[in-house]
């Protein structure tokens, strides 16, 4: 909540208020209290007067000349009396009218006050929720942290598995031209066996139906020879170039294969 003026919060603010008009009340009330008194006295008072005009009412009796005067005197003394006792009733009523008022003002203060508390009660359960709800951000930022960090790994561990990948996918390339470079090989093995084969064969039977035979052993061993050459040749064109573009990863792994 917001404070106000001087570091108070509205809820202070309230309470403080409520009990300024508890206090003003209470001062009303004695006032009131007073009011009825000073009333009494002057009803009391009234009243000793309404007797004293009696007596002086039957000494006018015997004083004959002067009670008529005294007599008007004490009737407008007891008219102005009446005027006081009624306006004293009147003061009575209203402070009677302002009695309830007070009281009407007191519930509704302790009814502000009782409101006040429920408002404090609910304030303090809004901080317990905001806190809680703080509490549950900081858990869910450290699973979003880990989730990030498992992420890195994962991407790091895709990243490893493209490399082995791609390693595994020149390892086939450079496995497969090394395969033809063998094929190439005994290309030329065999051709250099068919040559030997008739060179021998021609050796051993001389000129005669058997020398057709020996010449085409030894052309298709010479053709041999020549197609393994020429593609032994590319191949290891083709070697260079893996080996140029692969850098120390043909050696690495050559390495650990010896190992």
């Amino acid at each position: 909540m917001d404070k106000g003026k001087g570091g108070k919060t509205p809820i202070s603010l309230l309470i403080q208020m409520a009990e300024e008009e508890n206090r003003l009340t209470n001062t009303l009330i004695d006032l009131t209290e007073k009011t009825n008194e000073l009333a009494h006295q002057r009803t009391v008072s009234a009243e000793k007067r309404t007797q004293l005009a009696e007596e002086r009412t039957l000494s006018t009796r015997e004083q004959t000349a002067l009670s008529r005067k005294i007599t008007e005197l004490a009737q407008q003394r007891t008219v102005s009396a009446d005027k006081r006792t009624d306006l004293a009733e009147e003061r009575t009523l209203q402070a009677r009218e302002q009695t309830a008022l007070s009281r009407k003002s007191t519930e509704l203060a302790e009814a502000r006050t009782a409101m006040s508390r429920e408002r404090s009660e609910l304030a303090g359960r809004r901080t317990d929720y905001a806190t809680r709800r703080t509490e549950l951000a900081e858990v869910r930022t450290g699973l979003a942290t880990r989730r990030t960090e498992y992420s890195q790994t994962r991407t790091s561990l895709a990243e490893e598995r493209n490399r082995l990948a791609d390693r595994r996918t020149f390892l086939s390339a450079y496995r497969s031209l090394m395969a033809k470079s063998r094929t190439d090989l005994a290309f030329i093995r065999t051709g250099l066996a068919l040559v030997a084969l008739g060179v021998a064969l021609f050796r051993y039977f001389g000129l005669g139906l058997w020398t057709v035979l020996d010449a085409s052993l030894v052309l298709i061993g010479l053709a041999a020879v020549i197609t393994g050459l020429r593609n032994y040749r590319l191949t290891r064109k083709l070697e260079r170039l893996f080996q140029e573009r692969a850098g120390g990863m043909l050696e690495a792994v050559m390495a650990r294969e010896l190992e």
